[in-house]
């Protein structure tokens, strides 16, 4: 074989291995462009107040767990800084940010305008885009079941209810609390005071000292401050989001527990999957994410007849034979 001809038969071989390198580089970009999901979620309170935040904290922990991807929080975002922290999130790659505050509305849809591509879940939002969605926490399911038993453990026929703001989420809650408790007393009196701050525990606790004042000897604790407040004066309270027992142990009856992990794993799934729609997540009683907790030795506070009722209650609620109303009529 003469020399050119060997020159002719590498050049041969080597183009034909470029082609090949240059195939298997096609193939692979793709692949390496879809970057792996991000999530981040902005908090208005303190992942340690055993409520709301902590609820948030703990569902975005968990889905992070279960997907293996990438997760960040940002807590105690006042709502003038919740634009300025999203478009950070949004700017380094977080594919998927739940904006955990009704108050955040209008900071979401100012920065979903600009970073199509991302993804926004925001806490009951009033108003969606196409990259926004919303979600609720649907506890007032189960605060129908927690009015029962605080009617159930009154003894001077006087319960109460203390929260932040009147957000959509807080007046479903409250409704369907003082609904539960007429069921089981028709002649209760219901007491109701909203402190105007998601998180001011001193606030919250002279709120809740107040209604015992005026009689009320049962307290649905939808503010951090509360228990401090029943534990004080010697009354129960029903707690929220999260087992709250440990807070006031003589005091807490039960809680209202929300595990957010499922919601914020399936909207994930969804981004990744690319089937993501802009929609309302609401995850309850039926799909487990709303439950009561445990009683801590504290059941012979309410009488039997009266947690065979909730039990009943709950089974019908989790089976579709009792829907509890969502009512989030400002209250009067």
């Amino acid at each position: 074989m003469t020399f050119s001809r060997i020159l002719i038969s590498a050049l041969a071989r080597a183009a034909a291995l470029v082609t090949i390198v240059l195939s298997l580089v096609a193939v692979a970009m793709p692949a390496a462009a879809q970057q792996p999901l991000k999530i981040a979620m902005i908090l208005p309170g303190p992942i340690s107040d055993n409520d709301w935040n902590a609820g948030g904290y703990h569902g975005l922990q968990a889905a992070g767990k279960t997907l293996g991807v990438e997760v960040a929080y940002s807590e105690n975002v006042a709502d003038a800084d919740a634009e300025r922290v999203m478009r950070d999130y949004a700017s380094r790659g977080y594919g998927l940010i739940f904006a955990h505050s009704f108050s955040y509305g209008d900071a979401v849809l100012n920065v979903a305008g600009d970073f199509p591509d991302t993804m926004f879940m925001a806490g009951t939002a009033q108003s969606l885009a196409p990259n926004v969605g919303t979600y609720d926490n649907p506890d007032y399911q189960g605060a129908y079941l927690s009015g029962m038993l605080s009617a159930g453990a009154s003894k001077s026929g006087v319960i109460g209810w203390v929260g932040g703001n009147p957000a959509p989420n807080m007046l479903a809650n409250f409704h369907a609390w003082k609904l539960g408790a007429e069921e089981v007393n028709p002649k209760v009196k219901v007491l109701i005071t909203f402190i105007g701050s998601w998180f001011d525990p001193p606030k919250a606790k002279e709120a809740a000292i107040a209604q015992v004042e005026q009689g009320a000897d049962v307290l649905s604790a939808q503010a951090v401050g509360v228990i401090d407040g029943a534990t004080d004066k010697k009354v129960l309270a029903i707690g929220a989001v999260s087992d709250q027992n440990h807070l006031g142990p003589d005091a807490v009856l039960t809680s209202v527990l929300w595990d957010l992990g499922p919601l914020v794993t399936d909207a994930a799934k969804a981004v990744i999957d690319k089937s993501w729609t802009s929609k309302a997540w609401s995850y309850g009683v039926a799909k487990g994410s709303i439950k009561l907790g445990a009683f801590h030795g504290l059941g012979d506070k309410v009488p039997d007849d009266v947690k065979k009722k909730v039990d009943d209650k709950f089974n019908a609620i989790q089976a579709g034979q009792f829907e509890v109303p969502h009512d989030i009529t400002m209250v009067k």
